[in-house]
């Protein structure tokens, strides 16, 4: 055999194609993590940027090219294969076009002007020489990495002689600082803030003048200005000032005061604050000698100075044998940097590290900028640039509106609607020139019919597997059944349990006061509306469940609903407040609040002192200053139970019941009572006023004498003024009773013990089977089928019911995406029933325990308004499926699991019909688990691409190496090695492919719940400082790590 028959043998192997896809797979993954820790341009210098990344595609290209080659995959029977296999050589084409002929940056406009001049988002190297009247450039595209592995070296000809630009060192992270130089001259460093903004460093040189805004400072210099100003001047190594103001002083270091007078010299000097006008000014470095230069950042974790953070690339610049090195200061990555000019050899030469401006054909002009918000809320609901587009070569002038996934396209490029300005004056607009786009798309359509054909296709391998059969089908067989589910879905009741209280206080006899809160009542006041901190209306009857699931983490208490509770609390706040409902569980809170060590709850009143004193407000305070990954467990205990007091405070206050609307409010704003009767028009006061007065005392009259027609009346009368004069957005009567119907059911809760119970009931029954393989199993597994099909159908009712409440699509935060993974994982179950009972015990299983989860403290099951990002068709596609995938996946791990647990069990030594039963059953299990990890690759595969989809059609780029785009990607090349280990007979057993796919599972995990809590990203809700690790971890860890090395003893079996 030829070298180059080999060479092209083993490029094409499957080996190498298993060994490169991993690689890929660990390096992205490492990469999330350097980003994670010095930086986005890093990890692109490291990684994703690097010519060894390139060549490692190059590879995966040619492995690819040679497997459609050796399987000859273009033939009628394997075409849905040929099609996303060849798919991914056209999304590689499209990404080399991206790559090396596409850029993209933004484009700053303020309203009333036109910009052409779009910053790039690449950092550049650019090199610009001017001799006798000639300029000569070039640039070069770099990333700089803060943890090594630089280099980079610019060539150009000047006039026929060499100028070159060498990479020397880089420094993240500097500041400027003024030093001491010999050979300097006087210079001032000093601290300056005017009130409503930041402090910030300024440099003070000779001979110079700064602007501060109402203040002009100089030193050595002479200054024509009408506003005040101040004039510093050195003599013989002291400094002295004079000001045409009077200027105040402050002396740090014995807290003395005064006032400077105008027009007579004073010192100027160090230690002292200076306050001229609203003009604060602190001298840090007085210098006779000195000059500014380039050091490296101290900590600033506790500094309020704003003091840009820049880095320095340091470069030799070599111009025909002469030489010299420059520091140029730059953000890297999207930001301009600061041009640097030297003389060498009569020659001027300019110097840049940073963005590069790329100048448009044509300008875009701002005439409005408009921003909407969620009534009531600062929280934007949506943002859009009234442009139009002026092209004098075309003679074309086009308006246009852009705004979150409404793009503009001209000139081939698009327009996306990025930020805006603080002042909401001016827009900031990204911008793509992307020639890879339609081989892109091509690629994703065809990736996407194709993994749906290859799932029909008979000559797939899913097709073979979906035709084997290793059980009697007598033992999966499926009858259509009604189970009566009553007593499954009566949830938990709380009623009877009563926390213990703190001495002193007759607690029992506050409770039966509040008990004689009327139920109806209670219930008639949760269907007003009010209005959420973000802008949410919503009944009070959803208010009243969040804030006791905030509070107590339960819907009821001593045999009081959550609406009788918050009405309580609202009408009678003495007797609320002398109650234990607050939950506690660290042993310290309770020692701080003087509470009995056993107790689960406090009193309200339990958190103050005998002086009106918080008694956690230190404690509070300490646990806050400190860094998220520093808190201890008792610093997390006491901001939630601080957040919870708070919570109670607003509730007794009133402040929380936002229930009155102000007639021609901008916003449509909603206010508190106290806020409506002090604060709005005359007339409307004494109505709100009458209204209330009738309310509180209506619920006087019915606690005392059982009467609550005024209470009802009073709850009548505010419910016309909200439709009266909040008309413009009061939600419609179908829409708050749903849902109050959404909150009464509560299905996704009581759903747990039903999947659970189900799943477990059934496993037990299939692990008897194997010990005495005459028993039947057709009708447990007809009931539980049975029972999982009417929680499907009450899941599925229960979610289309939230998003109908919610007004998006019931996927759009975690607590979401976990009952929606639920209920994929489900319907997995319900889809391979006819398959194998291991599917629906192992689906009933993983269904409850992943509600399970979304109910944890943790999770927060609110309804809450969106981001304008997130309103796209395109995004519920793409999280739709995405996530869709994790249950497949989810089905394919606990499979994985049983499997090996089977092989513990196994005796390969002893051959009965026990035995034959445990090896029919890990077959079974085997050949249902790889059928629903093809399933779920193919489901994440395409669900990540449309991801793509959606963000080029909402900001311009599909692929943009976010954490959680990254790690969907392991998990896709994790699991494309899984399921192609069967090509390579060396590696695939069915014991290696259980152990696969128990262990690629973590990849999801970490895709879920690592990037959400443990990177910093687009998509997560961390923000660098990640929370410890939970012990579990460890030791689901170590269990797993335990059975995967005791099945290994019995691993000989056949393989499918």
């Amino acid at each position: 055999m030829s070298i180059i028959k080999k060479l092209w043998n083993f490029l094409t192997s499957m080996e190498l194609m298993i060994f490169l896809v991993l690689v890929f797979a660990f390096s992205i993954g490492v990469a999330t993590f350097i980003e994670n820790d010095f930086g986005t341009e890093t990890a692109w210098a490291l990684v994703y940027g690097s010519k060894w990344f390139e060549v490692l595609w190059i590879l995966l290209g040619i492995n690819l090219v040679g497997n459609i080659i050796k399987y000859r995959m273009w033939k009628p029977k394997k075409l849905p294969a040929f099609m996303f296999h060849i798919s991914f050589l056209l999304i590689f084409l499209g990404a080399a076009l991206t790559r090396y002929f596409g850029y993209e940056g933004t484009l700053h406009i303020r309203e009333g002007t036109a910009n052409n001049e779009l910053v790039s988002s690449d950092a550049f190297i650019q090199v610009k020489a001017e001799k006798d009247g000639k300029e000569y450039y070039a640039e070069k595209k770099v990333y700089m990495s803060a943890i090594g592995g630089n280099g980079f070296e610019v060539s150009l000809n000047v006039d026929g002689k060499p100028l070159v630009v060498k990479f020397k060192e880089y420094l993240p992270k500097v500041v400027k600082k003024a030093v001491e130089d010999p050979n300097g001259k006087p210079i001032i460093e000093f601290m300056t803030m005017s009130s409503g903004s930041m402090p910030d460093t300024v440099f003070l040189e000779d001979g110079k003048a700064y602007d501060l805004g109402s203040v002009v400072i100089a030193l050595n210099a002479k200054v024509k200005t009408d506003k005040p100003y101040i004039i510093i001047t050195e003599k013989d190594g002291k400094f002295f000032f004079i000001s045409n103001h009077p200027v105040q002083f402050f002396k740090m270091a014995d807290k003395s005061s005064g006032v400077y007078e105008a027009n007579i010299e004073h010192p100027f000097e160090k230690g002292k604050m200076y306050i001229i006008g609203d003009t604060r000014i602190v001298p840090k470095t007085i210098l006779t000698k000195g000059t500014v230069k380039i050091v490296k950042e101290e900590d600033k974790s506790n500094s309020m100075v704003k003091n840009m953070s820049w880095s320095a690339v340091k470069v030799e610049v070599d111009y025909d044998g002469k030489k010299k090195e420059v520091t140029l200061l730059g953000g890297g990555m999207g930001t301009k940097g600061i041009p640097e000019e030297i003389q060498i050899d009569g020659t001027k030469i300019t110097l840049e590290w940073g963005a590069k401006i790329i100048k448009l054909p044509f300008s875009v002009y701002l005439k409005d900028f408009i921003v909407e918000r969620y009534p009531g809320s600062m929280q934007p609901s949506s943002y859009e640039s009234k442009v139009v587009v002026l092209d004098k070569k075309n003679n074309v002038e086009m308006p246009y509106r852009i705004y979150m996934n409404h793009t503009l396209d001209y000139g081939g490029y698009r327009f996306f609607q990025a930020s805006y300005d603080p002042d909401e004056k001016g827009t900031i607009l990204s911008v793509n020139h992307d020639p890879g786009k339609i081989p892109t798309y091509i690629g994703y359509t065809l990736l996407a019919l194709g993994l749906l054909l290859n799932i029909f296709n008979p000559y797939s391998r899913f097709g073979r597997l979906a035709r084997m059969r290793f059980l009697d089908n007598k033992t999966i067989a499926i009858i259509p059944m009604i189970v009566l589910l009553s007593g499954f879905l009566t949830g938990k009741s709380f009623a009877e349990e009563k926390p213990p209280h703190p001495k002193g206080f007759d607690v029992k006899q506050v409770i039966n006061e509040v008990k004689k809160i009327d139920r109806k009542t209670a219930d008639n006041f949760g269907t007003l509306v009010v209005q959420t901190s973000g802008g949410r209306l919503e009944p009070i009857d959803t208010l009243a469940i969040d804030v006791l699931n905030k509070i107590s983490r339960k819907r009821e208490f001593y045999g009081l609903n959550h609406n009788q509770i918050i009405l309580g609390m609202l009408a009678k706040p003495r007797y609320w407040q002398l109650i234990p409902m607050i939950k506690v569980n660290h042993p310290a809170i309770k020692k701080l609040l003087g509470i009995d060590p056993d107790a689960k709850y406090f009193a309200f009143i339990n958190a103050f002192d005998g002086h009106g004193r918080y008694k956690l407000a230190e404690a509070v305070e300490r646990a806050k200053r400190k860094r998220p990954a520093q808190r201890t467990k008792l610093d997390k205990e006491l901001i939630k139970v601080d957040e919870r007091i708070n919570i109670a405070y607003m509730v007794y206050t009133g402040e929380i019941f936002r229930i009155f609307p102000l007639e021609g409010d901008p916003n449509h704003t909603w206010y508190s009572p106290r806020f409506a009767v002090e604060k709005f028009p005359e007339e409307d006061k004494k109505q709100i006023r009458k209204m209330l007065i009738d309310f509180f005392s209506g619920i006087d009259e019915g606690m005392q004498a059982g009467n609550w027609k005024k209470a009802n009346d009073a709850i009548e009368e505010i419910r016309k003024y909200q439709k009266t004069k909040g008309a413009a957005i009061y939600p419609s009567e179908t829409k708050i009773k749903a849902e109050i119907l959404y909150n009464r059911l509560n299905l996704f809760e009581r759903l747990i013990p039903v999947y659970l119970f189900a799943g477990l009931a059934l496993l037990v029954l299939i692990f008897a089977k194997l010990i005495k393989p005459s028993l039947n199993l057709t009708w447990p597994t007809r009931v539980v089928l049975g029972i999982l099909i009417l929680g499907f159908i009450a899941h599925t009712f229960n979610l289309i019911l939230r998003g109908y409440v919610s007004g998006h699509y019931p996927w759009s935060n975690g607590y979401e995406s976990l009952i929606y993974i639920a209920w994929t994982i489900i319907f997995a179950g319900i889809l391979f029933a006819r398959q194998s009972p291991f599917a629906v015990a192992s689906t009933g299983i993983l269904a409850g325990l992943t509600l399970f989860v979304a109910h944890l403290s943790w999770m927060d099951p609110q309804i809450t308004n969106i981001v304008p990002v997130l309103k796209s068709y395109w995004l519920a596609i793409h999280v739709s499926v995405i996530t869709a995938s994790y249950g497949f996946l989810g089905l394919s791990a606990l499979l994985g699991f049983i499997t090996l647990i089977l092989f513990i069990i196994r005796n390969p030594k002893v051959q009965d019909e026990k035995q034959k039963q445990i090896e029919l059953s890990i077959l079974e299990a085997t050949r249902i688990n790889e059928m629903s990890m093809i399933i779920g690759l193919a489901l994440i595969t395409v669900g990540n691409f449309l991801g793509g989809v959606w963000a080029n059609e909402s900001w311009g780029r599909y692929w943009g190496w976010d954490p959680k785009e990254v790690w969907a990607l392991v998990t896709i090349l994790v699991y494309t090695a899984v399921v192609h280990m069967r090509f390579v007979p060396k590696i695939y057993s069915t014991y290696s492919f259980a152990v696969a796919s128990v262990l690629a599972y973590s990849s999801v995990i970490m895709t879920y719940f690592g990037v959400n809590f443990y990177l910093s990203g687009l998509h997560s809700y961390a923000s660098g400082d990640p929370v410890p690790i939970p012990t579990w971890v460890y030791w689901a860890v170590g269990i797993v790590g335990t059975i995967i090395v005791l099945a290994y003893r019995n691993r000989h079996i056949r393989t499918i």
